[in-house]
């Protein structure tokens, strides 16, 4: 029985420092990439010359409860400003400098950025958020830091975590260890995620395989290797994606959460998941959520694996690893790496707990797949605790199955030159369109300007309108020339009808519906 408890110990609640430290690496990665894709489109919207200015966003909240710093810019150079100061947290936590601090301000950063466009947020968003509170009592700058190099002494770790040419002993494979109770969060979520995405899964396009066939015809989200994928693969090929994505997602949660032949799940976990998320990647735009997912699978690795890696590669790395570190130890000042106090390891293990508690309660009750007898009423606690860090719980993507309608939104202006222009699509899309019938094959928004299009054409989200009136009109102090004044204009949803599975026709005109007219007077 102590055996059995201590194997479900080290299984669900110990982790391996160095896979803390190869996921700050990555992870750090994820996050400077969501900001550099969040820099592009910093000029529409988080400025007050944007589509969606601070006074718009305080005067009707997404959200009962939210926090962002970024609420308190206004300019484009405001906002630059923080961008940097993100980018400088993040880079701390990326080369683990001060990492215990990095933490804690990487989540300020994150939360502050997503905050203020939860308007526009999606799932990935939701992960990014999910990673960095979850790891925050994790001892991230352990193993491949700045952190760890000012504080080791002469001698160069080999990447087992022993000496060069020692074996190793138990005191340290016990200090290649960490034991807390975020570990077990992680799991549990992220076994979650593939649960109840697959489990929400129920509709007739995954059960006859053109799933994939129409998620890759809404033109909003697919790359342009997606537009080759549609129109090249084969319907076999097309059924073979859909099944293997519902299976691959089927098996997922069990192999995060199993409690038997560990190594070997996690290790088919960290080989091919990272696969599926690739191909979600490759053919359509969904913000940082591959991104940010394939970065946790690095947290699954245990000092089995490790000790393979070594093996493996452990004498072509050493002499490397070695020489990187002795460079960086004539230019660090020595510094021993503070372990946390017991009585703030303490305090953050119960915080882990109420987050873990109001994830449950979340999760309960915002998804289909749960039982309608354990869903209970979320206390106003828990909903604050979801809500602030925005890790929301609702896991179904393409769910019950890809829509088949397509929509986009056109703007009809006239300026004072007579010409007709699209002041939204030429800063948001590839390239401007033509006012049509149908959604262009590919339109090639990023994911702010997808959700704001997928949402602005819709009466929950028209108090938000007016700002993208002031928006549209204001075109001539965006082109600096006075003959683009605009004299008038209409947007319209454009809505179209994805093709038979199967064929090679071309979408079906649906409608085109004016949402918003303005004339000068």
């Amino acid at each position: 029985m102590r055996a059995w408890l201590r194997s479900l110990w080290g299984t669900y609640f110990t982790i391996d420092v160095r896979s803390l430290g190869l996921f700050r690496i990555t992870f750090g990665a994820v996050l400077l990439a969501d900001l550099a894709r969040r820099w592009a489109d910093l000029q529409f919207f988080y400025v007050n010359s944007g589509i969606l200015p601070n006074h718009t966003l305080l005067w009707r909240p997404p959200t009962g409860n939210v926090f962002s710093l970024f609420f308190t810019v206004s300019t484009v150079q405001e906002a630059r400003l923080g961008f940097c100061l993100c980018a400088l947290v993040y880079g701390c936590f990326f080369v683990g400098y001060r990492t215990r601090w990095a933490q804690w301000l990487a989540v300020v950063a994150r939360v502050s950025l997503n905050s203020r466009l939860a308007v526009l947020e999606n799932g990935g968003d939701m992960v990014m958020d999910l990673l960095c509170l979850f790891t925050l009592p994790l001892p991230l700058g352990t193993r491949f830091s700045f952190d760890a190099v000012a504080a080791t002494g002469s001698k160069t770790p080999t990447p087992d975590g022993g000496e060069p040419g020692a074996p190793s002993t138990s005191k340290q494979a016990a200090a290649t260890s960490y034991a807390s109770l975020a570990v077990f969060g992680l799991l549990l979520q992220f076994s979650a995620i593939y649960l109840f995405n697959a489990s929400a899964k129920s509709g007739a396009a995954w059960h006859d395989g053109s799933a994939v066939y129409y998620a890759l015809h809404l033109d909003k989200f697919v790359t342009r290797p997606g537009v080759w994928m549609r129109e090249h693969l084969s319907v076999g090929a097309i059924r073979w994606l859909t099944w293997s994505t519902l299976g691959t997602e089927w098996t997922a949660w069990v192999l995060i959460i199993t409690p038997v032949f560990v190594r070997q799940a996690r290790a088919i976990a960290v080989c091919v998941l990272p696969l599926l998320h690739l191909g979600f990647a490759l053919g359509l735009n969904l913000g940082g959520f591959s991104l940010a997912m394939m970065s946790f699978y690095v947290l699954l690795l245990v000092p089995e694996h490790w000790r393979w890696l070594s093996l493996k590669f452990g004498s072509r790395i050493a002499p490397v690893a070695g020489a990187l570190e002795r460079w960086l130890r004539h230019r660090l000042v020595p510094r021993p790496m503070l372990p946390v106090g017991n009585a703030l390891r303490a305090l953050l293990e119960c915080a882990t707990l109420l987050v873990i508690v109001a994830i449950a309660s979340e999760a309960a009750n915002d998804n289909e797949a749960v039982p309608r007898a354990l869903r209970v009423r979320q206390p106003a606690w828990a909903r604050a605790v979801i809500e602030y860090p925005r890790i929301l719980q609702g896991w179904r993507m393409f769910a019950s199955e890809p829509s088949r309608v397509d929509s986009m939104i056109y703007v009809d202006a006239v300026t004072a030159g007579g010409k007709h222009v699209d002041p939204y699509n030429e800063v948001a899309s590839e390239q401007p369109f033509q006012i049509g019938n149908v959604v262009p094959a590919h339109v090639g928004q990023s994911q702010f300007f997808v959700m704001y299009s997928d949402r602005i054409a819709y009466d929950g989200f028209a108090s938000y309108r007016p700002a993208f009136s002031e928006w549209l009109q204001a075109y001539p102090s965006r082109t600096l020339r006075p003959e683009d004044c605009i004299l008038s204009y209409e947007v319209y949803l454009v809505t179209d009808q994805s093709p038979p599975f199967g064929s090679h026709e071309k979408p079906t005109p649906l409608s085109r519906q004016s949402f918003m007219s303005f004339t000068a007077p």
